[in-house]
Order: structure tokens, then C-alpha cells, then sequence
């Protein structure tokens, strides 16, 4: 009664007792990864999948004549098929991936901490002494541009000066500020 892994179950007649126990179970453990491949393709969830897999073999299992079928394997497909198009059914109807799960929803404040709070605080008072140590050009285009979001061409306007030389203040405040950012860390 050895049957091949790659053939349908055609037993000729249903099988009583302990032998259809046994060959349900040859057929569950032959069928359940090809059967969670076809279910996770649909679900994209290994424990929907995972699932559908037991409800599928709870149903063959209330189907007495089912080894006595002629083609078991087409006939469970179509009833895995059946599982996945009632799913989906169900699903949309009832809005499912549409939900935020309850236990998902973290009570937090958009509000910061005490302790975020005073390091903030440390750090604007160590960033403005910084920046009072630059030279007055170089302390004003970075005002300008970091806490008034003005672009190149409109701090050059307003100093009266070249968009290059915006450029160059810039970027020797920035280093100065790096290196004496990090001096301070240290």
C-alpha cells in the first residue's frame, strides 16, 4: 500500500479504521508544504497560511469517502482554493489590513521629557556661545541662513556682499562650529 509522493491517492475504496487514520495522516503530512506554499502565495502571512492549512485538513477530515476519491489531491487544491476565495471574501468585507490593532497603538507623547528637555536647553546655550565666538560676518550669515532659512543669493543681498563670499563665511563658520563642537564634547 506504498504510495508515491508525487501521485494522487487512489486507494479504490476507502480504507476503515487505524489504515484510514494512518493514510489521512500520510496525506496531511504529504500535502501541508505544498499547501501552505499555495496559501502563502495568496496571504502573504506564514500564520494565515498556517491557518488555512488546518482549517482545510479539519474540513477533509469530516469528508468520510474522501480517500476513496479518485483524484484526492485535485479535490483537495479545489477545496484550498475554495478556503482562499472565502478568505478573501471575508476579509474584504470586513475590512481587514484596514484595522490598527489595539495592542499596535503606543501611548506616547509627542511631548519630550524632562531630561530631553534640559540636554536641549545644554545645548542651545553651548551652540550660542559657540556662535558668539565666531567673527560678526560669519556669526550673521549663519543667523541668516540656519534660523531665518534665507537662501545664498538673499543673505549676499542683504549684506551687500558676493554669493561667494556667502559661501566662504558659511563654510569656514561651519568647520569652526564642528571642531569646536566636538573640542566641547570631549
Amino acid at each position: 500500500m506504498s504510495q508515491s509522493s508525487s501521485q494522487p491517492y487512489d486507494m479504490g475504496g476507502a480504507p476503515s479504521g487505524a489504515a484510514q487514520d494512518e493514510a489521512f495522516a500520510a496525506l496531511t503530512r504529504r500535502l501541508r508544504g505544498p499547501l501552505t506554499q499555495f496559501f502563502l502565495r495568496r496571504t502573504k502571512s506564514a500564520a494565515d497560511a498556517e491557518e488555512m492549512v488546518q482549517e482545510l485538513f479539519l474540513r477533509l477530515l469530516r469528508r468520510a469517502d474522501l480517500l476513496s476519491l479518485g483524484n484526492v489531491d485535485g479535490y483537495v487544491f479545489e477545496a484550498a482554493a475554495n478556503i482562499a476565495r472565502d478568505r478573501g471574501r471575508y476579509d474584504q468585507a470586513r475590512g481587514r489590513g484596514l484595522h490598527v490593532e489595539i495592542n499596535e497603538v503606543v501611548a506616547e507623547s509627542d511631548q519630550p521629557d524632562a531630561e530631553q528637555i534640559v540636554a536641549g536647553k545644554q545645548r542651545l546655550k553651548r551652540m550660542l556661545a559657540i556662535l558668539n565666538t565666531l567673527p560678526p560676518r560669519a556669526r550673521e550669515v549663519v543667523i541668516l541662513r540656519r534660523f531665518e532659512n534665507l537662501t545664498y543669493p538673499q543673505i549676499a543681498d542683504r549684506l551687500g556682499i558676493s554669493v561667494s563670499a556667502v559661501e566662504k563665511h558659511m563654510v569656514r563658520a561651519m568647520s569652526a562650529l564642528r571642531v569646536k563642537l566636538i573640542e566641547g564634547e570631549g
